[in-house]
């Protein structure tokens, strides 16, 4: 029973790797494509830092570019987390649970993702400008916004951190226990 569970520990952690990998991939493409091509990915509905029509061809390549290179801050962080996440499932489908690496890169998921947030947040108002600046003055928008996606975020965030912590002390209390025996 322990040698299936272990097993269909290990297959799963190896299939996130695989998504965590293809994730690390293909982010940084979306989000270049939307930023220089926006009315072909339109329909694709991309929820980038919560612009909508602001990315648009009318907008000039130029600001689009500026607003890509603030775009891809946030990104990062993302990447980061990513990354994170898939060598955590690769120590994971190991039977590398509790290795201070394994530690280090649950909390690193936890604070990449809340960094991606906060980052993304403050990164709103340039991107929005840069969007905007085109259309002159009066037009002109500097906007920030925190919807509930961002919310759900952090909270994962938060509980991603509490489970790392846990877990160190999990182990400490193992090493602990190991010295008496």
């Amino acid at each position: 029973m322990a040698t299936d569970s272990a097993a269909n520990l290990s297959w799963l952690s190896r299939m996130m790797a695989g998504f965590s990998t293809v994730g690390v991939l293909i982010l940084p493409i979306m989000v270049a494509v939307t930023f220089l091509f926006p009315d072909r990915t339109g329909w694709l509905m991309f929820d980038i830092n919560h612009l909508g029509a602001a990315i648009s061809t009318a907008v000039p390549l130029p600001y689009r570019i500026g607003a890509l290179i603030c775009e891809m801050v946030p990104t990062a962080f993302t990447l980061w987390a990513l990354w994170s996440l898939r060598q955590l499932f690769l120590k994971y489908g190991k039977g590398d649970v509790f290795s201070a690496a394994a530690l280090r890169y649950l909390n690193n998921v936890a604070v990449a993702l809340f960094a991606s947030v906060v980052v993304g947040f403050a990164m709103q108002a340039p991107i929005s400008f840069l969007l905007t600046w085109s259309l002159g003055p009066g037009h002109r928008n500097i906007s920030l916004s925190f919807g509930s996606g961002d919310v759900a975020t952090l909270f994962m965030a938060g509980v991603v951190l509490v489970i790392a912590r846990v877990m160190v002390e999990a182990r400490r209390v193992a090493d602990e226990n190991a010295k008496f025996v």
